[in-house]
């Protein structure tokens, strides 16, 4: 998990510097061809030289002032829509960035929201294994040699205020004089779901009999180690005669 939440937050540093960089180039980009733009529209919009200068020029000449004509022809006012629409041009593209920034906030509160996600799970414990701690009941054990098997027999009750178990399994560990692990073995129970208050008897056979010693029950769920509770009301009453018997795991 920490290696995952690492590597999360590298590749989002390493994409929000990616994607910084190509906002910065494409803004600036876009302000040097917004300058170039008004410098080409201030050229147009310039006006041209005035033809009076000759005029003046040609009076000094020769040496008289010709009479002033009747309608002095005025240059219109440039309009104003004309310059309104050319610069709205410039301006124009600039709004071509705002889907581009949109998808960069938008990979960043994805990225954000996923980091506190797994950050937020980690101190969740999951609701299965609380499930898991509550103990069942061992009631019953005993054993039996049938030939080259030694035969453990038992039951088990799920107490009252617990939960439905399901997929529930018998484990049986055996041991020679010595203490050496000869084997281990797992049988599910004889029932698909252990409900509140419910019981049901087990049975394991484990090979090599005469090599055992001792033995220990234990249960699990799923694979996974359920806790018991020893409920026998004489547990050494069972153990007659070797191997021993051991609830606890």
């Amino acid at each position: 998990m920490d290696i995952a939440l690492v590597s999360v937050t590298a590749i989002s540093l390493t994409m929000a510097f990616a994607m910084g960089i190509v906002a910065w180039r494409i803004i600036r980009e876009e302000r040097r061809r917004s300058d170039v733009r008004v410098a080409s529209l201030l050229t147009q919009l310039g006006r041209p030289p005035d033809p009076s200068g000759d005029v003046s020029s040609g009076l000094h000449t020769h040496g008289r002032v010709p009479p002033p004509p009747l309608e002095t022809p005025v240059p219109d006012p440039p309009s104003e829509p004309r310059p309104r629409r050319l610069f709205a041009a410039v301006t124009g593209p600039s709004v071509s960035l705002r889907p581009f920034l949109a998808t960069i906030g938008g990979v960043g509160i994805v990225l954000a929201l996923g980091t506190v996600a797994m950050l937020s799970g980690r101190d969740t414990p999951p609701p299965a294994l609380s499930e898991r701690a509550t103990p069942v009941e061992l009631l019953s054990l005993a054993h039996a040699k049938q030939g080259e098997y030694l035969a453990i027999t038992g039951a088990v009750r799920n107490p009252a205020d617990g939960v439905d178990r399901g997929r529930l399994s018998v484990m049986a560990t055996v041991f020679d004089r010595d203490g050496t692990l000869i084997g281990t073995g797992q049988t599910p129970l004889p029932v698909r779901a252990l409900a509140p208050g419910g019981e049901t008897p087990f049975t394991i056979s484990m090979p090599e009999a005469d090599r055992i010693n001792r033995y220990r029950i234990s249960f699990a769920q799923d694979q996974i180690g359920v806790p018991h509770i020893d409920r026998r009301e004489t547990p050494d009453a069972a153990v007659t005669t070797p191997p021993m018997a051991g609830g606890q795991p």
